[in-house]
């Protein structure tokens, strides 16, 4: 849902869409100005569909009001972010960006998503002339500098939820009423159905999303999506002020189709067996280093590859596992706290990099039983982690992180162990 490269989802996992403060409107809408007749105004749900770079995966969400006499139609965007605010890159780190609800013309912004090649589905939605015209009050009021801008959530703030909101305000909480009931997915595998078809970033968002996603969702919860938003106003019926039931949408309309449109999978395939692979890989240059250390003759070149096997696995467990810690210890990503990963991706494999390099150009016994030690404490930390995955506590949806590590943890272990006489 960001027009910008830059994306939260980069950090956590998935962001949902923004684009540039310099494309709102100044002026005034003709209804804030009191000119617009609420039986003119014409209030859209606009969802534009996922494309293939990271920051449009999820799709976008916005209102457009247009005014038929007039011919004045305003698109209001809740995905604005700039740049130029105070601390933007430190806000971005630790989780804490601040985003904007802005109006720009709505031909050129339909335009520009057309130039993406996104798929455009226009909702027109079923409201008493009253009622448009509350909405559009709000968005134009919501613009001003002093109610505009949000801290902004992946999942419980963002442009699809906004206008979930307001449509719910608008229909007297009877959106929310009809999304009560148990949502199909969680929100881990709500967001694998958009991140499945780029694995690294794929295994890298799940990485990092601890077990708050794991849990069980209602249909309302399911709306930070986009599409899910749409599917759900398309689904209902309510009554409005004068006790008549009516459907939420009059009518709907495919814009435009879309050159470059990502359709999301209904049920994205397990992830694990994409890692497994290579960390079965890794492991067995890891037990060739065993068995060169185990042979006297061959004993320094052996040492070597322990040596840089273990800088490889510093790199690949130590620099995870530290950035793991640091956003579930000390930033505002809440999907990161208590993340069970930190049992397998543990940031002491850190040490392993200067250890390794020292014990690779010949280090001393001293050098050499630190990093046998290091290796054994982690695989023992992950050893004491399994058992616990029985527990009902420990309920993280993380067994992509267990095909990727343990079998290095392993490896390493065994190098250790085998080794431990020769050190």
């Amino acid at each position: 849902m960001k027009r910008s490269a830059v994306s939260a989802s980069v950090i956590i996992l998935l962001s949902l869409g923004a684009v540039s403060l310099g494309a709102q409107m100044q002026t005034s809408a003709p209804w804030a100005a009191g000119v617009s007749r609420p039986q003119d105004l014409i209030v859209q749900l606009v969802t534009i569909g996922p494309a293939d770079p990271i920051y449009t995966w999820w799709g976008h969400s916005a209102l457009v009001v247009e005014d038929s006499r007039l011919g004045v139609s305003r698109f209001y965007n809740y995905g604005l972010f700039s740049f130029e605010q105070e601390s933007f890159v430190r806000n971005f780190a630790m989780g804490r960006l601040w985003f904007q609800v802005g109006a720009s013309d709505t031909g050129r912004e339909l335009a520009f998503y057309r130039y993406l090649g996104r798929r455009i589905r226009i909702q027109i939605l079923n409201l008493s002339p009253n009622k448009r015209m509350q909405m559009a009050l709000f968005l134009e009021n919501n613009i001003l500098p002093q109610n505009r801008t949000y801290l902004y959530d992946h999942y419980y703030d963002n442009c699809a939820t906004r206008v979930r909101d307001l449509i719910d305000r608008t229909v007297d909480g009877q959106l929310a009423e009809a999304a009560t009931a148990r949502g199909r997915m969680t929100l881990r595998q709500h967001t694998r159905r958009f991140t499945a078809h780029g694995v690294f970033m794929d295994w890298l968002l799940m990485f990092l999303m601890s077990g708050v996603i794991d849990r069980p969702i209602t249909r309302w919860e399911e709306m930070f999506l986009p599409a899910e938003l749409e599917t759900n106003v398309a689904d209902l019926r309510y009554r409005d002020e004068t006790g008549t039931e009516r459907p939420l949408v009059e009518r709907s309309v495919l814009y435009y189709e879309g050159s470059e449109q990502r359709e999301p999978l209904e049920l994205a395939p397990p992830l694990w067996p994409k890692t497994l692979i290579p960390a079965m890989a890794l492991a067995l240059l890891g037990m060739l280093a065993a068995a060169f250390t185990r042979r006297a003759d061959r004993s320094k070149t052996g040492w070597t590859l322990f040596g840089i096997y273990s800088v490889l696995l510093g790199v690949l467990m130590g620099i995870p596992g530290a950035v793991l810690f640091f956003m579930s210890q000390f930033t505002d990503h809440t999907v990161t706290y208590a993340n069970e990963n930190l049992f397998l991706a543990n940031p002491l494999a850190l040490a392993a990099l200067p250890l390794g390099l020292i014990v690779a150009f010949g280090g001393r016994r001293s050098s050499r039983r630190l990093l046998q030690l290091l290796w054994l404490l982690a695989a023992a930390i992950a050893a004491v982690y399994l058992p616990l995955k029985s527990l009902a506590v420990f309920d993280q949806q993380n067994a992509p992180a267990l095909a990727a590590y343990l079998p290095l943890l392993f490896a390493a272990a065994v190098v250790a162990a085998l080794s431990w006489k020769r050190a």
